[in-house]
């Protein structure tokens, strides 16, 4: 049976996405053995749902959309680059949220209840706002990423209004994942709309 992956997000605008092709360009040239994100593939990950049915979407977006539409737009900032779980043992490189970050918090809290009450367990880490940008796949290059972190943790990347939810199918290629979008929710909107 045909099964979807998916995750609910927040797209970023494109003057972000180069922000980020700037600085990964430069994280590159580390050598270090990092999965990196395609920059237009970078989002604020809500809720990883993994393998759907296809029918599953209409009852995720009859319980995503009333949650969203019940909040008002907001501005995110982005700020600072660190790793998880820390700069000397780097497995995550990420890019930081600072402005908004309480919304975003309050919204994915209200999205994982929703969806823990259609059987998608809930994560068991506390949510914290990020943006991936990469995965650390060996220590070869460890120092020198952690040195190129480190020398960017303050960077002000910028801020963005965000004003929708989506639901992202995301399928996986010899390339790197490709995400299109299932359903679009504005936030502050009682109708839904389809891409």
């Amino acid at each position: 049976m045909e099964t979807i992956r998916s995750f609910i997000a927040i797209e970023l605008p494109g003057e972000l996405v180069s922000r980020f092709e700037e600085v990964l360009r430069e994280f590159r040239r580390t050598e270090a053995d990092v999965k990196w994100i395609r920059p237009e593939a970078i989002h604020l990950t809500l809720k990883f749902l993994g393998s759907i049915r296809p029918e599953a979407v209409e009852k995720i977006s009859r319980a995503l959309a009333p949650v969203v539409a019940s909040r008002e737009p907001f501005e995110v900032g982005v700020q600072g680059v660190g790793c998880f779980p820390s700069l000397r043992n780097p497995r995550v490189v990420w890019v930081g949220v600072d402005r908004g970050k309480d919304r975003l918090v309050s919204l994915q809290q209200e999205v994982e209840e929703k969806m823990a009450g259609l059987s998608f367990p809930a994560e068991g880490r506390p949510f914290t706002p990020h943006l991936t940008l990469g995965r650390v796949r060996s220590s070869r290059g460890k120092a020198d990423l952690s040195r190129a972190v480190e020398s960017r943790k303050g960077l002000e990347w910028g801020k963005f209004q965000a004003r929708e939810v989506i639901l992202f199918r995301s399928e996986l290629k010899p390339s790197g994942a490709v995400y299109s979008k299932l359903k679009k929710f504005p936030l502050g909107k009682q109708e839904r709309i389809n891409p």
